[in-house]
């Protein structure tokens, strides 16, 4: 099967969708605090063992995590060390682990977007405090892969969301490139985590360090505390609002697995073409200027 589409599967796998409801305290907190910490989210440990033996399967198809913008990524195992294998774009091949339980995750990420969606308690935003209400989640932008830590992994604090442009990445042309036609851009909204290892001991390290919301590293508003140290436990889920709450994973002295994954918002912003010979450029100056302007630009080409 495609992964994202709407499959039958066998009753096999049935029993893969037996996650449990968001709580109403849980999703409060969400909003509130912009993170929430979910036990037992993943109910049947045959679940959490069935994605952990397939993140393990397919991770001869992965690559080193890197770090940075997209376009100018780099392996820096100082900041970050862990190894990635994308689950949504593209998805590893065919050939390697289960391709039904990652078919079955997905149709469970989605349910999670959904309902989040239609969470009452993310509706309103009240921005004086910080806390924006929940945008339109678009369902075929998620960002799904397996995570895995070695022993040593780590990663230090950081954000999900760029810094730069408001989290926003552009889609098409570059900036320098005359930017994108359409304005086309996205960014990450809500991230989430869910963790595979069952009987997770807190002398095994790992733990995701969640630090107070809107604080910056490199900012005036810098503290020393954290809100939370979360253990790995398998069955766990963890959502952030992405462009909120900055982050951290301890060194780890055993392997540990993970989902993660984002559900990104859309919108659209052009970038002022750096070209005034472009088409797009003559295109603007006939939608927003006058027609002399446009005869005279014309006649500079010529």
């Amino acid at each position: 099967p495609i992964l994202g589409e709407v499959t039958t599967f066998s009753s096999t796998f049935a029993a893969f969708h037996a996650h449990r409801p968001l709580l109403p305290s849980e999703l409060r907190h969400l909003h509130e605090h912009r993170y929430a910490v979910v036990p037992g989210w993943l109910t049947d440990a045959a679940d959490i063992g069935a994605l952990r033996a397939d993140s393990l399967a397919v991770a001869a198809h992965g690559s080193l995590c890197g770090v940075g913008r997209s376009g100018a990524r780099r392996v820096d195992e100082g900041i970050r060390r862990s190894r990635q294998c994308t689950i949504i774009r593209p998805p590893p091949s065919n050939s390697a682990g289960c391709v039904d339980t990652r078919a079955c995750l997905v149709r469970a990420v989605h349910s999670l977007r959904a309902e989040l969606q239609g969470a009452e308690q993310l509706r309103v935003g009240q921005p004086r405090s910080g806390r924006a209400a929940l945008p339109h989640l678009a369902p075929h932008e998620t960002e799904l892969l397996y995570l895995n830590y070695p022993i040593g992994g780590h990663y230090r604090r950081h954000l999900d969301q760029p810094y730069g442009d408001a989290g926003w990445q552009r889609c098409g042309r570059a900036a320098s490139d005359g930017g994108s036609l359409s304005g086309a851009r996205t960014r990450r909204a809500v991230s989430f985590v869910i963790y595979l290892n069952k009987g997770w001991d807190a002398a095994d390290g790992g733990a995701l360090r969640l630090f107070p919301a809107h604080e910056r590293l490199y900012g005036s508003q810098v503290s020393v505390g954290h809100v939370a140290d979360v253990l790995p436990e398998g069955g766990t889920l963890v959502l952030m609002m992405s462009g909120d709450v900055e982050h951290a994973v301890a060194e780890t002295v055993a392997e540990r697995q993970a989902v993660v994954g984002w559900f990104r918002e859309c919108g659209s912003g052009r970038v002022p073409d750096l070209d005034a010979t472009s088409l797009r450029t003559l295109r603007m100056l006939g939608c927003e200027a006058t027609s002399g302007s446009c005869r005279a630009m014309a006649a500079a080409l010529d």
